[in-house]
C-alpha cells in the first residue's frame, strides 16, 4: 500500500513484508529520490532491481538474508541512472501482530541531513510504528481465534461499523453478519482452518451497529504457530459499498436501456471491424429470423448467416465498410415477406462507432420499417394524379359539351316555340346531354383508385 509521508526532501521510508512479498508503506519522496514512477514498485518486489549494479544488488540481498531479527545494517550505494549516492539503514523486525518478517528501510541522499533512525531498533518503537501503520489503513484488518471470536480489529473496522473495542473483542464473528449470509462467513472460516496458507475470498454484507449494511470484500488466511498449529484466522477487507451502489445503478440503467431498446419495433444492431455482430435488439433478431428462417446470434460473422443470399451479403459488406471508413449515411432496403410475397421496405442508417481516442471500432445500424409509409405516399401520389386527371377532364371533356349546350340554347326561338328550327336544336341538345353524361361518368371513374382514367 502506498501512502504519502511528509518526510524531508531527500529522505524516504519503505516498509516491506518479506513473508507476503508486498510493500506495506512507501514514502511519496521515494519516486523523486530514485527517479522512477509508481509502476516500478508494481513491477518489482525488490525496489533496487534495475537501479543499482547487479553485483551491488546481489551483495545487498546476501546481507539482508543474513540479517537477524532486531538487527540493522547500514549501506551506501550509487544509482546507475544518475550516480546519486544513497545511504540506507535496513532493519529486520518481526510484526508482533502477524508474526511476519518486516524490513524497515530508512534511505537518505548524501545531500540530505541524516536523521537518526536508531530508535527504530527499539522493539517498542518499532511495534508502535507498525501499529500506527495498521491503524492508518483504510482497509479492515481483523483476527479471529479458532473458537470464532474476535481477537483483534483495527481502528478502521471500528470506525466504519460504529463499535467500541470491548463490543467486538471476545465476541463471535456472527455478531457482524446478517442471518441470510451467515453461512457464507462460516464456510470461509471453515475453509481457512482446513486449508492452511490458502487465501479464502469472501464478499458479503456486514451490518454496522446502527443496522446500516455495508458491502464488504475480504481475503482470509489462517495463522499458525511455530509448530504449525493453526490458532487464528486473519482477514483483510475493504468497504465496497460505493462500488456496489454504482454497479447496481449501472445495472439498473443498463436494464432500463435494454428494456427501452427491446420494446421498440425499430431494429438496432452493430458489427465490429470484422463484421461480427456486437449487439442486436429483440426486434432485429425477430425480423431477421422471420425473413430468413435462421436466427442470428451475437458474435456471429454477419456474412456467414445461412439465411442471407450471396448478393445480400456482398451488398451489406459494402454498406458496413462504408460506415467503418467513417461515413454516416442511410439507405432503403427491400425484403420479401415470406408469408405473402409482398415487398417490405426498411430505412437503415449507418453510423461509425468511435473510441474515446477517436478510433473506429465498429458500425452501429438503425432500421425502421417504412413499408406503410411508402404505401401511404404512393396512395397520395395516385390521389394527386387522379385529381389532376379530374381537373383535366373538367376543363376539356365537360367544358366542350356545356359550351355547345349553351350555344344551342342561345339559338332557340323563345317567341315561337313551334319554329321548325327549334326541333333540330332540341335534337342537338339531346346529343350534347349524352356527351355531358359520358363526361360525368368519365370524371366519376377517374375518382376511383382502381379505375384507369381516360384522358383526351
Amino acid at each position: 500500500m502506498f501512502n504519502p509521508n511528509p518526510a524531508a526532501k531527500g529522505n524516504c521510508t519503505i516498509v516491506f513484508d518479506l513473508d507476503e512479498q508486498k510493500y506495506l508503506f512507501v514514502s511519496e519522496n521515494f519516486y523523486s529520490l530514485f527517479g522512477v514512477g509508481v509502476e516500478h514498485l508494481h513491477q518489482n518486489t525488490n525496489f533496487l532491481n534495475g537501479l543499482v549494479k547487479p553485483k551491488v544488488l546481489a551483495d545487498i540481498k546476501r546481507l539482508t538474508a543474513e540479517l537477524p531479527p532486531g538487527e540493522s545494517i547500514q549501506m551506501t550505494y550509487h544509482l546507475e541512472a544518475n550516480q546519486k549516492q544513497l545511504t540506507e539503514k535496513r532493519t529486520l523486525t518481526i510484526d508482533g501482530l502477524t508474526g511476519h518478517k518486516i524490513i524497515l528501510s530508512n534511505i537518505t541522499s548524501a545531500l540530505a541531513v541524516v536523521s537518526t533512525p536508531g530508535s527504530l531498533g527499539k522493539v517498542g518503537l518499532r511495534e508502535r510504528f507498525l501499529d500506527s501503520l495498521i491503524n492508518s489503513q483504510t482497509n479492515f484488518l481483523i483476527r479471529i481465534g479458532i473458537d470464532g471470536k474476535f481477537t483483534f480489529v483495527n481502528r478502521q473496522f471500528l470506525k466504519t461499523f460504529g463499535y467500541a473495542v470491548d463490543e467486538i473483542i471476545g465476541h463471535h464473528f456472527s455478531k457482524t453478519t446478517i442471518p441470510e449470509e451467515a453461512h457464507l462467513c462460516e464456510e470461509a472460516f471453515s475453509n481457512c482452518i482446513n486449508n492452511p496458507g490458502k487465501i479464502i475470498r469472501l464478499i458479503h454484507k456486514k451490518p454496522a451497529k446502527d443496522g446500516t449494511l455495508h458491502d464488504t470484500e475480504w481475503e482470509f488466511v489462517s495463522i499458525a504457530d511455530n509448530e504449525g498449529n493453526i490458532f487464528e484466522v486473519q482477514g483483510i477487507g475493504r468497504d465496497i459499498t460505493p462500488q456496489m451502489q454504482m454497479r447496481e445503478e449501472a445495472l439498473q440503467i443498463k436494464d432500463s436501456l435494454e428494456a427501452l431498446i427491446n420494446n421498440t419495433q425499430d431494429h438496432i444492431w452493430s458489427v465490429d471491424k470484422e463484421l461480427r455482430y456486437l449487439y442486436m435488439n429483440q426486434a432485429y433478431v425477430e425480423q431477421v429470423t422471420y425473413l430468413t428462417g435462421v436466427q442470428p446470434y451475437r458474435g456471429q460473422y454477419s456474412y456467414k448467416h445461412e439465411g442471407f443470399s450471396r448478393q445480400i451479403i456482398d451488398d451489406w459488406t459494402v454498406y458496413y465498410n462504408r460506415a467503418l471508413n467513417g461515413e454516416r449515411y442511410s439507405i432503403i432496403s427491400e425484403s420479401i415477406d415470406p408469408a405473402n410475397g409482398q415487398s417490405l421496405y426498411f430505412e437503415v442508417s449507418f453510423n461509425p462507432i468511435y473510441t474515446a481516442a477517436g478510433d473506429i471500432i465498429g458500425a452501429g445500424c438503425f432500421g425502421h420499417n417504412i413499408t406503410e409509409r411508402l404505401k401511404i405516399q404512393k396512395e397520395l401520389v395516385d390521389q394527386n394524379e387522379r385529381l389532376r386527371n379530374i381537373a383535366s377532364l373538367s376543363s376539356h371533356e365537360l367544358r366542350r359539351p356545356v359550351a355547345s349546350m349553351l350555344g344551342l340554347i342561345g339559338l332557340m326561338d323563345r317567341e315561337d316555340f313551334y319554329n321548325p328550327e327549334n326541333k333540330e336544336i332540341i335534337a342537338h341538345l339531346f346529343t350534347v346531354s349524352a356527351e355531358i353524361d359520358a363526361a360525368i361518368r368519365l370524371v366519376v371513374d377517374s375518382t376511383m383508385p382502381n379505375k384507369t382514367a381516360r384522358t383526351k
